[in-house]
């Protein structure tokens, strides 16, 4: 995992203009279905609103980042390996998955096809863990 670097001001910079322009959409919907500019500002419905949006990214992006999961491994398994190490191995413990733990088995192809499904799980995290956090405990 040492050779797989996040840029975090770029993905917070990313994260506050998704924040800035659900916000904005909302208050144009709000003020074009309800005529009156005071329910822009009550903070229910901005966060009813931010929520919405996280659901319609999750929906778009949950599918987006399987397949680019799915084909990067691809990608690694059948592209990124070293000359004589075949899919299943000792060096893996027979499962092909461990290729991602295991840097020193990959070309250089391979680490970067490996950077790219690392990321893509912590995207997949993040949008799990932001599930989590949105639900509401009802009793």
């Amino acid at each position: 995992m040492r050779y797989t670097t996040l840029e975090w001001p770029k993905l917070f910079r990313y994260s506050l203009l998704f924040v800035f322009v659900s916000v904005f959409i909302s208050a144009i919907l709000l003020l074009s279905f309800t005529r009156d500019w005071r329910v822009i500002f009550d903070l229910n419905v901005q966060i009813i609103a931010i929520k919405l949006a996280f659901i319609a990214v999750i929906y778009i992006a949950f599918p987006l980042l399987i397949v680019r999961f799915c084909y990067y491994f691809y990608q690694l398994v059948t592209h990124g390996r070293k000359e004589g190490i075949s899919l299943f191995c000792y060096q893996t413990l027979f499962n092909p998955i461990n290729f991602l733990f295991r840097p020193s088995l990959l070309t250089q192809a391979g680490l970067t096809h490996r950077r790219r499904c690392v990321i893509s799980i912590v995207l997949l995290t993040g949008l799990y863990t932001s599930i989590f956090a949105m639900s509401e405990i009802v009793t």
